[in-house]
């Protein structure tokens, strides 16, 4: 059977388990970045015990699961709507930019440092956006359109006390400013923003929202802190600031297509594992165990309701052969057995009879079709007991 398997399996079933397995990865990765693992484990659980009954055709069991499904898919649709949302946006801009973004050239990531570093210095407050690749407008409001190009004078002359939009953003995208005085989401994680005001705030709700990095510079203490997938973190001096842009800028860049596939091999290894095995257990069970199949077995002739006073019953042939078919996943559970053909000997004679083989006679699952019985005919020799 294990050799006639492959026969089963196609290249669309290959095809099948390969984008099932990448979209559970994708699905275990958001699900990390999203800061929502255990909702992932739970999930995994209940699909493990969905699974088992399944296939052990425990039918209450998968009845209650089945009317449960459409609740439990709207409730994860309304606790994730935001980072459902920002899941299809990553896919859609993903499509057409190849998961890359335009990124400041090294002149102006270093002059966005030395300015902070400047600002730090003279405890001028600043919030600095530089854009990943995830949408941002939908996050943004009010301020002001600009495009202007990077400079030193134009971030410091943005966060100037006497600049109307001081107190907003600054967003940063490729080589230009494209917008300042914008005003952010605030962050409600109140643990992580003890004791910091309103810029720290803003800084840390848009990097729970989207993956842009966003640079906090404090009036008050003169510190300059980095947000960023959803952490808020101070930053020692500007080498530390100069490090944390360097990262991000490498990250989102585009690279050369050899160097993005060794960094696909070699981070989320874990979840990569997860992935293939969960949808090589899903293709098992729902499309593999649904499968026609077919096959034949050598079962033995037994003989029931032997007169008294007979015994010592030789058989010729002393086997029979069945035909079953059915789906895949029934044989899967199949009690060989259990598998026999069952003839009534009640009638016999001491000597030698002739018995006819009937597809009644052949005891096998009710969820698997007898196809063919054969021999049509079995001879039985009695003889009298001593």
């Amino acid at each position: 059977m294990a050799l006639s398997l492959l026969k089963v399996v196609g290249p669309a079933d290959v095809m099948d388990i390969a984008l099932v397995a990448v979209l559970v990865y994708a699905l275990l990765v958001w699900f990390k970045r999203a800061r929502a693992a255990f909702v992932a484990k739970g999930i995994l659980v209940v699909a493990a015990v969905y699974l088992f009954a399944r296939t052990t055709g425990m039918v209450m069991t998968t009845g209650l699961f089945h009317a449960f499904f459409a609740i439990l898919l709207v409730a994860l649709l309304v606790i994730f709507q935001e980072e459902l949302r920002s899941l299809f946006e990553r896919i859609a801009v993903w499509s057409f930019t190849g998961g890359a973004s335009p990124q400041p050239t090294a002149r102006q990531a270093e002059l966005i440092v030395k300015a902070c570093g400047d600002l730090a210095r003279d405890r001028i407050g600043a919030l600095v956006v530089l854009h990943g690749l995830d949408p941002l407008e939908r996050h943004l409001e009010g301020g002001w359109s600009l495009g202007g190009e990077l400079s030193e004078p134009l971030l410091k002359s943005i966060f100037d006390f006497h600049s109307e939009g001081h107190d907003g953003a600054v967003i940063i995208e490729g080589e230009r400013a494209s917008r300042f005085g914008v005003r952010l989401p605030l962050s409600k994680s109140t643990a992580k923003l003890a004791g910091l005001g309103t810029r720290h705030a803003a800084a840390l709700g848009l990097a729970e929202l989207t993956d842009a990095l966003c640079i906090v510079v404090s009036e008050e203490r003169g510190t300059i802190s980095a947000a960023e997938g959803g952490r808020l973190e101070p930053l020692d001096g500007v080498e530390a600031l100069r490090a944390r842009v360097a990262r991000f800028r490498a990250e989102n860049e585009p690279t050369p297509a050899r160097d993005a596939a060794a960094e696909f091999f070699r981070k989320n290894g874990r979840e990569k594992l997860i992935a293939g095995t969960a949808a090589l257990v899903l293709w098992m069970v729902l499309v593999l165990g649904a499968k026609e199949w077919r096959q034949t077995f050598e079962v033995p002739v037994r003989l029931r309701n032997v007169p008294a006073g007979l015994g010592n019953p030789r058989l010729s042939p002393p086997v029979a052969r069945l035909t079953l078919s059915g789906a895949l996943g029934d044989f899967f559970w199949l009690d060989l057995a259990g598998l026999a053909v069952r003839v009534d000997a009640s009638q016999l004679k001491e000597g030698v009879s002739t018995l006819p083989l009937a597809q009644h006679q052949a005891a096998h699952p009710p969820r698997l079709v007898l196809e063919e019985l054969s021999p049509d005919f079995v001879s039985v020799t009695l003889s009298r007991a001593p």
